[in-house]
């Protein structure tokens, strides 16, 4: 009998381990070098573009002079430099090659295009914006934040 209950504890340990959803991910760590990191990018940006190319490149004329638009100022003190708008919020924040955007800047264009347009394109509206006014300066990541 002890060999059954054993055995019975161990089936019931096991199923418990198997209903639970494990995401290995969260156990995993990468290493990799910058050179593999660059050339990532690029292939992810390559392949977002390969993909929406002939459609960005009829938005690009429109909405990239309308974002420039909103910005009204800027400022580049201590290596990171701010875009602000109308109302002196910060909208796009550059430090150390990543653009930040805001969310609340971000959340009126993705409440007024069509659903795929900002997040397919979002990214590169507001790098090309950024680049508008600091065409020197490599954005290598942009990302959604909450700026203060």
């Amino acid at each position: 009998m002890n060999g059954l209950t054993l055995k019975l504890i161990l089936i019931s340990s096991i199923s418990s381990l198997i209903t639970e959803p494990i995401n290995i991910y969260n156990h995993m760590k990468y290493i990799i070098t910058e050179s593999q990191l660059k050339v990532i990018s690029e292939l992810e940006r390559t392949w977002r573009d390969f993909e929406y190319e002939e459609q960005y490149n009829k938005l690009k004329p429109v909405l990239v002079p309308y974002v420039i638009n909103m910005i009204e100022s800027y400022d580049d003190e201590n290596d990171i430099i701010d875009l602000y708008d109308s109302k002196d919020n910060v909208v796009i924040r550059f430090n150390k090659g990543t653009l930040y955007c805001d969310k609340d800047f971000e959340n009126t264009f993705t409440e007024h295009f069509p659903h795929p347009i900002w997040f397919v394109h979002g990214k590169y509206i507001m790098s090309d914006v950024f680049n508008h006014f600091y065409p020197d300066y490599e954005v290598k990541n942009v990302q959604s934040a909450h700026i203060i």
